[in-house]
């Protein structure tokens, strides 16, 4: 799904208009980039967990160059899903 089809739908489902809901779906994804940002976790029950982690620098070898090369720590984001929700994706279709 795509952004642009999750307005759609929301759109449809809220009988809203899609510039409305347009406002919601960017308000959504700014609040949880400036969440991640500063907190560094995010939690919606029954859905999964956001949580942002650091990589540790690596020294590597680059065979191409014949040279090692320093990968400097990085931020980056694990989701992990709820019980809830891998049970209801494992659940049997009707």
């Amino acid at each position: 799904m795509t952004k642009h089809e999750l307005i759609t739908l929301l759109s449809k489902r809220l009988r809203i208009s899609k510039r409305e809901a347009s406002i919601w779906v960017e308000a959504f994804f700014e609040t949880l980039k400036y969440e991640l940002k500063n907190d560094g976790k995010v939690v919606f029950q029954g859905f999964g967990s956001f949580k942002v982690y650091t990589t540790r620098t690596k020294n590597l070898y680059n065979p191409k160059l014949k040279k090692k090369i320093s990968v400097s720590s990085r931020k980056k984001i694990r989701f992990k899903p709820s019980r809830k929700l891998i049970e209801k994706l494992n659940a049997p279709k009707d």
